[in-house]
């Protein structure tokens, strides 16, 4: 039980310092936690998609051409795990009347992205032990949130578009988004090359630098409330 709460308070942290960071109405904690569960799920879809790359497709982590290791970490890890976190969007933020905030959006992905990093934990704990559990808790799971926070913040803006066309242009730019961050990170880490494995550690960096940035600017912005509910 022990191992269990070390290797989800990461996670329930980061949660909390963007809940508390809310400028307008906080949201439901039960809504919340709703996401997070979900987000813990959707790892199973992730895991299905990333298995079905695997077996039908030429793209795999030991691919002897480069291109299709870049294609395996990006179009297929990065794509496949950050689509899995927007399903659990679509199907439980997005739907929402009261949904149009950017902030919501930060917040509402940065909590499944969590969930998703928490059941991620778990199995490194259950592999690897408490030193790789300390290092992922530093890098990785705010890295999750880092890749994910793109697509919450154009969720919300979908939500309002006035037309159908920017509405998905707007989603399929917010899934893109994520699935190259988190694509990257992927790669970076996978050469067998200190220096390389290092531009993950500034990439995560860099985005915690832009994290901060969406944070500020999310909540100043407010989807003009001129445009309907849906």
């Amino acid at each position: 039980m022990h191992h269990v709460a070390l290797a989800i308070s990461p996670a329930i942290a980061l949660i909390w310092f963007l809940y508390v960071r809310n400028a307008y109405r906080p949201e439901r904690k039960t809504l919340v936690a709703v996401l997070f569960v979900g987000g813990a799920a959707s790892t199973g879809l992730a895991l299905i998609l990333n298995h079905l790359v695997e077996k039908y497709s030429s793209l795999w982590a030991g691919a002897p051409e480069l291109s299709h290791r870049l294609l395996y970490w990006i179009g297929g890890i990065g794509l496949n795990e950050e689509f899995a976190k927007m399903v659990v969007l679509l199907i439980v933020l997005f739907p929402r009347r009261d949904f149009r905030m950017p902030y919501q959006g930060l917040l509402g992905a940065a909590t499944v992205a969590m969930g998703f990093a928490a059941v991620e934990n778990l199995v490194y704990l259950e592999r690897y032990g408490t030193a790789t559990l300390l290092v992922r808790s530093l890098l990785t799971v705010p890295a999750h949130a880092f890749f994910t926070i793109p697509m919450g913040i154009l969720m919300a803006y979908a939500k309002q578009a006035p037309t159908a066309r920017r509405k998905y242009l707007l989603l399929l730019a917010g899934l893109g988004a994520s699935a190259l961050l988190h694509g990257t990170y992927d790669a970076w880490l996978s050469f067998p090359s200190d220096w390389l494995n290092a531009v993950a550690y500034v990439q995560v960096a860099l985005m915690g630098m832009l994290t901060f940035r969406l944070m500020r600017f999310a909540n100043r912005s407010a989807v003009p409330r001129s445009a309907p509910a849906r």
